[in-house]
């Protein structure tokens, strides 16, 4: 049976500020992370109370497989995902997030009220999103990607400098 349990309880944290906790997890499973493969998601949450309505989340070495379809040989392949360091804020109440949200480029998710617990599945589907290349290759495409000399360099590269004027 696949782990899907990504709930975290942080209600001791937001008794005291500036305490905080450590989670290691193996074999966490989501359904909306697609390609995901049978060995799931491993890596370590850190947690640190900011306040008694906040708290601050770091993930570290988030590791994971991904079924992926090459974007150039259309080969299908497992691909490998690290994301070294994501972090965000959870916050309690829904003022406290608009709030947060207006004054802090931080990612801002939401604490359960009723039990103070924070679920941590939709901030490592997204650090592991947000790693995503814009073209997906196999590693012998990637090999010839690499390969390829840069525009720039390229003897037969031109870049006008002229004005276009559009009529």
């Amino acid at each position: 049976m696949k782990d899907k349990a990504f709930i975290i309880k942080v209600g001791d944290l937001l008794q005291e500020t500036g305490r905080s906790d450590e989670v290691i997890f193996e074999n966490k499973w989501t359904d909306n992370l697609p390609g995901l493969t049978d060995e799931g998601i491993t890596g370590t949450i850190s947690m640190q109370s900011l306040s008694k309505d906040s708290v601050f989340v770091d993930l570290e070495n988030i590791n994971c497989e991904l079924n992926s379809v090459c974007d150039t040989c259309e080969a299908e392949f497992v691909r490998s995902v690290t994301v070294e360091d994501y972090s965000g804020k959870y916050v309690l109440g829904d003022e406290n997030i608009k709030l947060e949200q207006t004054h802090s480029e931080e990612e801002i998710f939401p604490i359960n009220s009723r039990d103070e617990t924070i679920n941590v599945e939709d901030m490592v589907i997204q650090a592991i999103r947000l790693g995503d290349p814009i073209a997906i290759h196999c590693p012998v495409c990637a090999q010839k990607v690499a390969e390829l000399p840069d525009e720039e360099e390229d003897p037969d590269y031109f870049e006008g400098n002229d004005n276009v004027i559009f009529r």
